[in-house]
């Protein structure tokens, strides 16, 4: 289907740091990548060096629990960390790059356990992680007799929709599956997909490979008159439904499951686009089955399910929980354990010259606590640091000149909006470098964004060099519908002094398109809106709480 997007022009926001070299010789920086990667059984491979994640598909008759790396090639001179826990045999895992598993020294094991992603450490000077994901090249196939079109298979809900020929096959009591393929092609599906007859209702087939069991159902129904369907998106409030007609228009209603009215879709909800149509629910609750069905030329369908998703908020958003580490630098969560770090800062930066940039504030509120970020200099460095906080993770410095930062957080929910409370008080630009160095006596800016993504690893970023935009010494994240990994995008910046009092404000979501579930959330705060290339004013302060994500 033919879908519209709304492009927006924005500015590009990354995190600033601070740092201090003591030694008058530093290291040279010499970044860590892996250039070449290959493993047993596999189709296809992808080394992404912007997010320092490396994507290798593999046959589906592999088991990832027992796979061999049989090449892994590094930047020259770089050792090799590999994820112990993924290692079957770690102290025989070899501690460099290598061309080829077969020219290693008898006695070495590059076996590895990829069911979830694996890390990677390269060193030299400086640490380099990165992500390595396996999975399995699966295709599905869907054939029953007298079938009608493609089957429609969403992999994130295992659920398969095949319409079947009404003339041809008048009854849904003898159905005949002449082939069913599910996951691996070596698969026990059960039950017996060639002994289930009768789909006058949705079935349950258990699919099992490598000790793993997934569970698909599988409906057959009727095709509405000229209607053919083609994405379903259920979302926490709403459900997108999208097809193509070849004349006349559709007409839709839906009900929660067990109810006995039917609720009709308005005018105003359904979308054309030459034969593609589009289909808006609205005001629905969120975790609860629907049922729905379209109506064509007064010929009405067959009825369909959806489940709506869970409220899914980002923890920590008020800003109440926070933990010192050391006794000198604050992090916003609610203890130092991996499980609850959601947020970051550039605190850690910072900490080498005993400050936090970053801080809570109790006294300052809407309620409870706050987050207060106070852009400052730290003379030590000789560097402006901007009052920030973001999800995701500080990685460390990187040489002398930059930091890295891993953005981003796993979320699959699909908020409407981000709604808070601010308080800021813009100073005037004392601290400028090149290319915003114009900038100097100017009114700062702060800046809030959030964005989702599907990434399939949080994004390394790279503030080495920050003019220098995605380049193996300074990448960030691209901001803009060029970007085909954001899904959605909202922002808010700001000049201007909000005075003594908080102000509420909301930053609406924009999507790519209604069908594609993102994977990551990034939200970004700021004191100082160029922070990120040294720009800025000591004297600006932003306050922020009492954050929620909206679903409307």
């Amino acid at each position: 289907m033919k879908r519209k997007s709304i492009f927006l022009t924005f500015g590009l926001l990354v995190l600033s740091w601070i740092g201090c070299v003591e030694n008058d010789l530093p290291y040279p920086t010499i970044v860590g990548q892996i250039t070449e990667m290959e493993v047993a059984g596999m189709t296809s491979c992808r080394i992404l060096g912007a997010s320092n994640t490396v994507e290798i598909k593999v046959a589906d008759t592999i088991d990832l629990r027992d796979l061999r790396v049989e090449k892994l090639v590094v930047t020259e001179g770089m050792k090799v960390y590999p994820d112990s826990a993924a290692c079957l045999d770690i102290a025989h895992f070899p501690d460099t790059g290598f061309v080829s598993a077969d020219s290693l020294p008898a006695g070495m094991d590059t076996r590895m356990n990829f069911l979830n992603p694996v890390k990677f450490r390269l060193s030299l000077y400086q640490d380099y992680e990165w992500t390595v994901n396996v999975s399995r090249d699966i295709v599905r196939k869907i054939k029953i007799k007298n079938q009608v079109g493609s089957a429609l298979v969403d992999d994130y809900t295992k659920n398969v929709i095949v319409y079947v020929d009404s003339t041809e096959q008048p009854s849904l009591r003898n159905i005949e599956i002449e082939e069913l393929q599910l996951g691996s092609s070596i698969a026990q599906t059960t039950p017996d997909p060639s002994k289930v007859v009768d789909f006058t209702r949705p079935r349950v087939f258990y699919v099992t490979a490598f000790d793993e069991t997934e569970e698909w159902t599988l409906s057959v129904q009727y095709p509405n008159a000229n209607v053919q369907l083609t994405q379903l998106s259920a979302w926490t409030r709403r459900a997108y439904v999208s097809g193509s007609i070849s004349k006349g228009e559709v007409e839709a209603e839906y009900r929660k499951v067990g109810e006995t009215t039917w609720e009709s879709v308005l005018s105003n909800e359904i979308s054309y686009e030459e034969e593609d149509f589009l289909i808006m629910m609205t005001h629905l609750t969120p975790g609860t089955d629907y049922e729905y069905r379209l109506t064509m030329n007064g010929t009405v369908g067959e009825i369909l399910t959806f489940t709506t998703d869970t409220i899914m908020q980002v923890p920590n958003l008020g800003f109440d929980d926070w933990v010192m580490k050391n006794e000198k630098t604050w992090y916003p969560n609610a203890t130092l354990d991996d499980a609850d770090h959601f947020w970051d800062s550039g605190n850690e930066g910072a900490s080498i010259a005993s400050r936090n940039p970053t801080a809570p504030e109790t006294g300052d509120v809407v309620k409870d606590r706050a987050v207060r970020m106070a852009s400052d200099y730290i003379s030590i460095a000789s560097k402006f640091a901007a009052g920030n906080i973001y999800t995701g993770d500080f990685v460390g410095l990187a040489g002398i000149e930059g930091a890295e930062l891993d953005f981003g957080q796993p979320y699959t929910g699909r908020p409407s909006a981000l709604k808070g409370y601010y308080k800021y008080t813009p100073g005037v630009i004392d601290q400028a470098k090149a290319p915003y160095d114009a900038l100097m006596g100017q009114t700062d800016s702060c800046h809030i964004y959030i964005g989702l993504f599907d990434w399939s690893a949080p994004f390394r970023v790279n503030t080495t060099t920050p003019f220098r935009v995605n380049t193996t010494t300074g990448t960030f994240v691209d901001l803009t519908w060029n970007n085909e990994s954001m899904i959605a995008f909202g922002e808010l910046k700001s000049n201007e002094a909000t005075g003594s009092e908080y102000k509420q404000f909301k930053i609406n979501l924009t999507y790519r398109d209604y069908f594609t579930r993102p994977k990551y959330i990034l939200i970004v705060a700021s004191a100082s809106k160029y922070g990120d290339y040294f720009t800025g004013s000591t004297s600006s302060v932003m306050y922020l709480d009492e954050c929620e994500l909206v679903f409307e």
